[in-house]
């Protein structure tokens, strides 16, 4: 694609928003960001082919458990067939609602994908989510920017950053941390606002 040969400063005027090849090149250092240790519980919203997903898995073990939340049981199926041919033991799928999460147990971590731009009501979503978290818990969203000249053609899987932000604040939640490890995508951490507690 001509875009793609362009330098990078006018690439990102006219639009910064990163293919799912960027957002897959370095899935270790996307995990490295998020601190997850052995033991911990894990909520993987959208996990797709499982990329991030067995690696959350992996760095759980031996007892800790990555959620695997989709509204596709095809996508579960498979991750199941993936985990059990690796020999991850970790995993558990969940069959979810688009537009409303539902996990058998409180997270430490809830990891949000390329998934955020699907969510009907993110700000109603995410202050429902809170729910879900266990005391401390981080939400880490990576999501494709939707920025630059070009955005309104390209950008329909991508959401803004100042967008994520926003609706997040709006569902009583705080930035913690950003990480620029993801070509032209916005990878944010957020924990649940103080006094924001109880949903």
């Amino acid at each position: 694609m001509i875009l793609d040969r362009l330098p990078g400063p006018i690439r990102r005027w006219l639009y910064a928003g990163g293919t799912r090849q960027d957002r897959l090149r370095d899935p270790d250092a996307v995990v490295a960001c998020l601190d997850v240790r052995p033991g911990m519980v894990v909520g993987d919203l959208g996990p797709g082919y499982g990329h991030f997903t067995l690696r959350l898995a992996g760095a759980v073990a031996p007892d800790g458990i990555v959620y695997a939340l989709d509204a596709s049981q095809g996508t579960l199926d498979d991750l199941r067939r993936a985990a059990d041919g690796r020999g991850i033991a970790t995993l558990r799928p969940v069959l979810v609602q688009r537009d409303r999460l539902v996990i058998p147990e409180p997270v430490d971590l809830l990891f949000v994908s390329a998934t955020y731009h699907h969510l009907p009501a993110p700000a109603v979503y995410f202050a429902e989510a809170r729910a879900h978290l266990r005391p401390g818990a981080s939400v880490a969203i990576l999501e494709s920017r939707r920025e630059g000249m070009l955005a309104r053609w390209r950008g329909r899987h991508a959401t803004a950053p100042r967008r994520v932000v926003r609706e997040m604040g709006e569902a009583g939640y705080r930035l913690t941390a950003t990480h620029d490890v993801v070509r032209d995508h916005w990878f944010g951490l957020f924990e649940v606002a103080a006094g924001q507690e109880e949903p």
